[in-house]
């Protein structure tokens, strides 16, 4: 499924659906494997400040 014109998420998507569903085959909810991304994205940058 093609977006429009943005290369990075054409890339990104299918990789994330994909670690999605075997988060979701690995027994945890759809909604609950999507919140700990979130949550792992949202921590990402401020963790990195503070080891500076």
């Amino acid at each position: 499924m093609a977006q429009d014109g943005h290369p990075a998420e054409d890339y990104l998507s299918p990789r994330l659906e994909s670690l999605i569903a075997d988060g979701v085959k690995a027994g945890f909810a759809r909604n609950v494997v999507i919140a700990v991304l979130i949550d792992l994205l949202d921590d990402g940058p401020a963790d990195d400040a503070e080891v500076r």
